[in-house]
């Protein structure tokens, strides 16, 4: 007989992010397991490992998922490309959902909606394995899966925001990840993501989102910038990375010290 009181296989993102709760994540890119077991202690809502700029394969992912589980943070999983293996791997594997990236038309849309659902909606493959507790409860996590699993698109590209009523109306769409270094680069102004213009596109796209009904979140470099995009609608923020964080603790630990 299984505990029915150990964690869940695949926490249940989604109906976080239903709620009024502003969300508060951070990206996985090294590949030690310790680091998002680490940072779950932290209080994040969310993690999402990133699969397109850092060699986050499915094995990570797996290891992650594991270190993870204890805790409950739901993670999602950034996938390299809009391919049907890489969206079922992430969620046969355990992910709370995936993030789609570089969305351009409604065509891309659909098909990340239809490889995460399974059919008669979509056509994801049917093979609940570490998902299901390894066969233990397959019957209930298929009964649950097209309701329960996340799938972010990501608002990255002129394209995107040039169609994004029509994106947005594409059923199944259950957030959006605003991505403003593409978002920037795509608008002409590369490296500058605080230009009045891409401001005024990531302004756009949380009221059209609002509109739809659909949260959105957004990464941001700073948790002040966390704190304005929350004053701003969006429902979720990404601050910094695994890495980041390292990175600002031991730079100025080392400048403490030169300087004081």
């Amino acid at each position: 007989m299984t505990n029915p009181s150990s964690p869940p296989m695949v926490p249940d993102l989604g109906a976080r992010l239903k709620s009024n709760d502003f969300l508060i994540g951070t990206w996985l890119t090294l590949l030690d397991p310790a680091v998002p077991e680490l940072l779950a202690g932290s209080g994040f809502d969310l993690f999402i490992a990133d699969g397109e700029h850092a060699p986050v394969a499915t094995a990570d992912l797996v290891l992650m998922l594991i270190a993870t589980r204890a805790a409950g943070v739901p993670i999602l999983y950034r996938v390299a490309t809009n391919e049907p293996v890489r969206i079922m791997h992430a969620l046969d594997s355990g992910a709370s959902g995936v993030v789609i990236p570089q969305v351009r038309t409604v065509a891309d849309v659909e098909r990340a909606v239809a490889w995460c659902r399974y059919p008669p909606v979509g056509l994801r493959g049917v093979a609940p394995r570490r998902v299901s507790d390894y066969g233990r409860h397959s019957a209930a996590y298929m009964e649950r899966a097209n309701s329960a699993l996340t799938c972010c698109i990501q608002i990255e590209t002129r394209e995107a925001l040039e169609s994004l009523d029509q994106l947005l109306e594409v059923p199944g769409v259950d957030t959006l990840l605003v991505g403003p270094n593409d978002l920037a680069a795509s608008l002409g102004h590369t490296g500058q993501i605080t230009d009045p213009a891409v401001e005024d596109a990531i302004a756009h796209i949380v009221e059209r989102a609002m509109a739809h009904g659909i949260p959105a979140g957004v990464w941001t470099q700073s948790t002040t910038v966390a704190r304005l995009r929350r004053e701003q609608g969006f429902r979720w923020a990404t601050v910094s990375a695994d890495y980041g964080f390292i990175v600002t603790a031991a730079d100025a630990a080392i400048r403490e010290i030169r300087e004081g």
